[in-house]
């Protein structure tokens, strides 16, 4: 008999221990789902279950912060280096600062935006483009970049950052000169040595590295910036956009002075 209460007292205690791993903490605020005196979400395991665990990352929007949950997307790539523009982030505070409207309808989700209408479809994409639960709308972030003709950019793992087309950004560089000194910071030392002594028919090989990145960064997002230098020069692919910028570099790291189109 002593071994049978014994017993049931071990049970007991384990039983207790166990209710407080797996029960809701008294300091979190029920109505918001975040701790209170916390700026992080609650790592929702129902959510975990449908989406992915969550990212420490921070959002931005039109280079405000943003106070939202980041969900890993778990159906994305392995990428060399950070990737979280595929990740899930809240609709709602995403909508509220940019003073926009949403409503779930059949299959897809619109967001009004200074009288325009932007659906975000999942026929489009696929079946885990976004997800209702429990009344909260999360949305894969580049879909809502796409949707609304926007840009998108990360920040290492410090941030990924939402831009509307009708936003000015400041941090894509609107002259050659400008382009040159982002590289300079951008660009780790054997790079910037390599191109400075490459000869120029070889700088082809730089197309899907350096390249790469300056199109996406600089000459996708448009903002009518340093895309819109090359336009009023007469050029208008971004593969030889990013390629007058790297021969450009290549001469300004040898102190020589070059212009737009150049044959040399």
């Amino acid at each position: 008999m002593k071994r049978l209460i014994l017993l049931s007292i071990v049970l007991a205690v384990l039983l207790i221990n166990l209710k407080g791993c797996t029960g809701k903490d008294s300091s979190i605020n029920e109505e918001t789902g975040k701790l209170d005196n916390s700026n992080v979400y609650v790592n929702d395991s129902s959510i975990n279950d449908e989406i992915g665990e969550l990212v420490n990352i921070n959002v931005y929007v039109n280079d405000i912060k943003i106070d939202t949950p980041v969900h890993n997307d778990n159906t994305k790539l392995d990428y060399y280096g950070p990737y979280n523009l595929s990740d899930y982030v809240l609709l709602r505070p995403i909508c509220e600062s940019l003073g926009a409207t949403f409503e779930v309808k059949d299959g897809c989700i619109e967001i009004k935006y200074h009288g325009e209408i932007y659906a975000i479809e999942k026929r489009l994409y696929n079946e885990n483009i976004y997800w209702v639960i429990d009344d909260d709308i999360f949305v894969k972030f580049t879909a809502i970049r796409v949707a609304m003709n926007g840009s998108v950019k990360q920040d290492g793992r410090k941030g990924i950052y939402l831009y509307t087309r009708d936003y000015v950004r400041l941090d894509i560089p609107a002259t050659l000169e400008e382009c040159y000194k982002a590289l300079d910071k951008e660009l780790d030392f054997l790079t910037r040595q390599t191109i400075k002594y490459s000869k120029v028919e070889d700088l082809a090989i730089y197309h899907f590295g350096t390249g790469l990145w300056i199109r996406n960064n600089w000459i996708y997002p448009g903002n009518d910036r340093i895309d819109k230098v090359f336009r009023d020069a007469g050029i208008y692919h971004p593969d030889d956009m990013s390629y007058e910028i790297i021969k450009g570099y290549h001469y300004y790291l040898n102190g020589i002075q070059y212009e737009i189109g150049s044959k040399n």
